[in-house]
């Protein structure tokens, strides 16, 4: 019982804990823009963070402006990130006291800047073609607003591309963007650093039980020496997991290439093993098998047994038959009952 009223005195005091410091948070009220999608992100973005230091109740009393001063920052930072690059935020109600019951956010985001140029340094090893072929890319972002999702896809297609040209380890190294002036446009350059060149190596399996590295190396639709293509190694994962035998498979690259130029590959595989619920009529089936080849067995010796004088055998034939039969009936049996016995 005292148990009990410790744990309902805890929760109470916790519960006014909580109450004191959301009066000394100020609420904070945003006005709306010209932009709906703009002010449903805003809120979205806002209310979640405020809301969490409400309820954790952590913050010493007079700590309220950090707060609301980082609650500007992030929202200013919000608007850059879709493309508003002279965004603001003005805040009113603040007070020399204590916290003010509300502050107001008034949000000025300012012109959209879109892409007026990109480019892209580090990749003049690259063929023509691949060059042309970012040259491509390029040019569809070019007038799209200045996001960080638009700018998020441009580089994933950067890579890809390069990647694609047997650069496994390509990466991004520097990134910059300047606002033109005189026009709401910003201009983009990024530095492509794009490894080594490599070709594939050799496949390496682990995880196999039942199965045969043969089995799975004529899967590879390539061969040690062959230009690194990432969707070439799509396509293996994509065998080895089609297997009948083979329930999971994963594909590893190395971490950089050797000193042949090979990015060696590592292949995880988790086999198909029969379970117990698959084997549900495994033991029926096993035991109907022994005893038909029992039956069959016991069939010979009495036909046997009662031939005319003389004989002391079936015709060749029919005991050859016998045999075959016994043998597949003995081997299914046997197989079903180790199934059954040994379940995955």
């Amino acid at each position: 019982m005292p148990a009990i009223v410790l744990m309902a005195c805890a929760a109470i005091l916790s519960w006014l804990a909580g109450i004191g410091f959301a009066a000394d948070f100020p609420a904070i009220a945003l006005e709306s823009t010209s932009n709906a999608d703009l002010d449903k992100a805003l809120r979205a973005s806002l209310n979640a963070p405020e809301l969490e230091r409400s309820r954790a109740g952590t913050d010493q009393q007079g700590s309220w402006k950090p707060l609301v001063e980082a609650e500007r920052h992030r929202l200013e930072k919000l608007m850059r990130g879709r493309g508003y690059r002279d965004a603001r935020v003005d805040v009113s109600g603040y007070s020399d006291g204590d916290a003010p019951q509300k502050v107001m956010f008034k949000p000025h985001p300012g012109p959209l800047y879109r892409v007026g140029m990109i480019e892209v340094d580090g990749v003049g090893g690259l063929s023509q073609a691949v060059r042309d072929d970012l040259s491509r890319q390029l040019a569809t972002a070019t007038g799209e607003p200045v996001s960080g999702e638009v700018l998020a896809t441009l580089e994933d297609e950067i890579l890809w591309r390069v990647r694609s040209a047997s650069y496994p380890f390509v990466h991004i190294a520097d990134r910059q963007m300047q606002s033109m002036p005189g026009r709401h446009l910003a201009m983009v350059r990024m530095t492509v650093d794009p490894g080594a060149v490599a070709t594939f190596g050799t496949v390496t399996y682990s995880g196999l039980v039942v199965l045969k590295e043969q089995d799975l190396i004529r899967l590879q639709p390539f061969k040690p020496g062959d230009a690194y293509d990432p969707l070439v190694l799509d396509r293996f994962r994509d065998a080895l997991i089609a297997h009948p035998s083979i329930r999971t498979a994963r594909v590893l690259s190395a971490d950089g290439v050797d000193g042949n130029g090979q990015v060696q590959l590592k292949a995880e595989i988790g086999e198909e093993q029969l379970r117990v619920g698959d084997a549900a009529g495994g033991y029926p089936n096993g035991v109907l098998a022994v005893a038909s080849a029992i039956a069959v067995l016991a069939f010979r010796q009495i036909s046997v047994a009662s031939l005319r004088p003389g004989r002391t055998h079936w015709p060749w034939w029919l005991e050859a038959a016998a045999m075959v039969l016994l043998a597949a009936a003995f081997f299914f049996g046997a197989q079903r009952l180790v199934l059954l016995a040994v379940p995955g």
